[in-house]
């Protein structure tokens, strides 16, 4: 059998890009990492950011650099990975808002559904829908038949136009068949503290976020916008108890630039996969509500693609555009 030239560069070709991708994993990591965060310190990110890096630090002996870099609901911490080397030492640590803003947001130069590569989900989290207790909403009923009663006049607060609140409120308004007042704030933090005040009737907040408002009797769990009861509000009914479709749940993880080396993501993954069943960090996470659930890269992508087709659905069918 006679072999061409053109066959054999071929060959030695495809040799060479394996050992180069082998010799990538061998050597990294060969500086100190960078964690991105794309939003404020003591959001879920930024708390698996930290308890990985610290751990990271332990078993590689790089030093692991957290930095916060808000703007655009992660936008534009997601887009400074992507134009990062892809080599694996620069990851953005962000959450499902990623695939929001991938529509709110479009770019000729940045389009996080394809300049970012999945390298895991570290957790996921539920939404709850939280009422000031002086409203008089005792139940998920109650909120319900007074917003019927009164529709478009119950104020309903979000993190912004396009956030995942405000995205998790179109679909409860077509799940109930009800209108509320859309009251968009710039941030989960000033939402909360209106409702608080009573100066707004609800609004949804991360399950895990919620907790010590209802623990201090501020605010009112009145559903968990999920198939089941969650560990951290095992007293509080799941949308599916109360015939509600609930949202999807939110994922918290870990995404890299395009381009880097498939022997580095599995080894990133592989190791920051043990670091999150340590117990400690386990345990940690999960007193913060937070489900620690480590996947595949795989699994992290068929997600987004997934959220990517309900999203868009949702953003178009109720005409949210970007502020």
């Amino acid at each position: 059998m006679r072999i061409t030239s053109c066959a054999v560069l071929l060959a030695l070709s495809c040799v060479s890009t394996a050992a180069l991708a082998a010799d990538a994993a061998v050597d990294f990591p060969s500086k100190p990492l960078r964690f991105i965060v794309p939003f404020t310190p003591g959001t879920g990110m930024d708390n698996i950011a930290r308890l990985v890096g610290e751990k990271l630090y332990e078993s590689w002996k790089q030093p692991v650099i957290v930095e916060n870099k808000t703007g655009l609901a992660g936008h534009m911490g997601a887009e400074q990975v992507a134009r990062a080397a892809p080599d694996g030492h620069t990851l953005v640590v962000t959450a499902s808002n990623l695939v929001i803003t991938s529509i709110l947001y479009p770019s000729p130069t940045f389009n996080p559904m394809k300049d970012l590569t999945p390298v895991m989900i570290a957790a996921r989290g539920t939404n709850s829908l939280a009422v000031n207790p002086g409203k008089g909403y005792r139940t998920m009923a109650d909120l319900i038949a007074a917003a019927k009663a009164n529709p478009g006049k119950i104020n309903f607060a979000s993190a912004g136009v396009g956030s995942p609140s405000h995205i998790l409120l179109a679909e409860f308004e077509d799940a109930t068949q009800t209108s509320f007042l859309h009251v968009p704030y710039k941030g989960t933090a000033p939402g909360v503290n209106d409702v608080v005040a009573g100066h707004v009737d609800a609004m949804f907040v991360a399950t895990h976020t919620l907790r010590p408002f209802v623990d201090a009797g501020q605010l009112r769990n009145l559903g968990v916008s999920s198939n089941e009861r969650q560990r951290s509000a095992p007293g509080v009914p799941s949308f599916s108890e109360l015939g509600i479709t609930p949202g999807m749940p939110a994922w918290y993880g870990f995404l890299a630039p395009k381009g880097t080396p498939v022997a580095v993501i599995n080894k990133l993954n592989k190791e920051i996969t043990r670091i999150l069943e340590l117990p400690d960090v386990k345990s940690a996470l999960e007193k913060t509500g937070l489900d620690v659930l480590p996947s595949s890269p795989q699994v992290l992508q068929e997600l987004m693609d997934t959220q990517l087709e309900r999203f868009t659905r949702i953003i178009k069918k109720n005409n949210i555009t970007a502020n």
